[in-house]
């Protein structure tokens, strides 16, 4: 059964591509390919009913573009040789760095290549408990975040290694560049998280929705030529909600750069990709008691980012 999807161009995306538009609107997890794709098939057209067949047709203020979402094709989970950091092995588990722009697995609408292809293809023995398309995912990062996952061996593995995250026995560390400042130094951001009522990809503050906390600490704050203010800063998760540091970000003005899905002016900041880097993790190994912590340097992009702040 196919699922038939809305979206409305805003002011910031007057004159552009539609597929760099409706990768923006629907979210981290489709693809640009995904939307080119569904462009080439007809299944994209205008609330007047005209069909779009070029990815180049440029949109309009208020244009209303309804998607026609294929049904899903057979899940891909052919191994596929990826070039993947792991940072430690265990007979039980693997920590790696996942790769930014790659999902951890299939999502909704997509089934281009994912973590679990390079996966397949690197380790003989991975856990099913997560499910057929999730061999060995005991977490997951969004598509467009890089940083460091826990992956199982096995089932027994996977049921202990979860058993950290729920009751909260692991340590997860963020580094994120974000736009303005945060209130203070440091603080917490304390707001209840839902998905959001319209917007079917995207999370949103709610009172109906799921406690969710965040601790975070400001490293540093750049200002540009231009007067715009940039700051580094490590948030804490002390739960895990889908997109939580990025929603609570952006609930206090201070959207994380390049995000595409929260950000107003994202597009600004695309050659570097979302700044949200997963780059600690520590809690004690299940199976042998010892303290395990693994730390991520600081990406190039990051680098990259904070020397050209000037010119943004």
């Amino acid at each position: 059964m196919s699922l038939e999807l809305t979206a409305t161009v805003g002011e910031e995306w007057v004159g552009e591509r539609i597929d760099r538009f409706l990768k923006s609107a629907l979210g981290d997890e489709i693809s640009r390919s995904s939307v080119q794709k569904w462009i080439d098939d007809l299944c994209v057209r205008t609330a007047e009913g005209l069909e779009i067949n070029k990815s180049s047709y440029k949109v309009q203020l208020g244009e209303v573009f309804l998607i026609q979402i294929p049904p899903k094709p057979p899940l891909n989970l052919e191994p596929i040789r990826m070039d993947l950091e792991v940072l430690k092995e265990s007979p039980e588990y693997l920590i790696i760095r996942k790769p930014p722009g790659i999902a951890s697995h299939s999502g909704p609408g997509d089934r281009s290549v994912s973590l679990v292809n390079g996966l397949l293809y690197r380790f003989k023995e991975l856990s099913q408990l997560g499910g057929e398309a999730r061999p060995g995912i005991v977490h997951r990062l969004d598509k467009p975040t890089e940083g460091l996952m826990i992956i199982a061996k096995n089932d027994f593995a996977h049921s202990k290694l979860g058993e950290l995250f729920r009751s909260r026995n692991i340590v997860k560390k963020y580094l994120a560049w974000v736009q303005g400042s945060l209130p203070e130094g440091e603080g917490v951001i304390d707001l209840p998280i839902a998905r959001h009522p319209n917007e079917r990809l995207k999370m949103t503050i709610s009172p109906k929705g799921r406690p969710s906390r965040t601790l975070y600490k400001i490293l540093k704050t750049v200002s540009s030529k231009s007067g715009r203010k940039f700051s580094l800063v490590e948030a804490t998760l002390e739960t895990g909600r889908t997109h939580q540091i990025r929603v609570h970000f952006q609930s206090q003005k201070a959207p994380i750069v390049g995000d595409l899905l929260y950000s107003k002016n994202a597009q600004l900041f695309m050659s570097f990709g979302l700044m949200l880097l997963s780059y600690h993790l520590s809690f004690q190994d299940p199976f042998t008691g010892e303290n395990v912590s693994v730390t991520l340097p600081l990406p190039e992009r990051f680098q990259k980012f904070e020397t050209g702040i000037d010119k943004f």
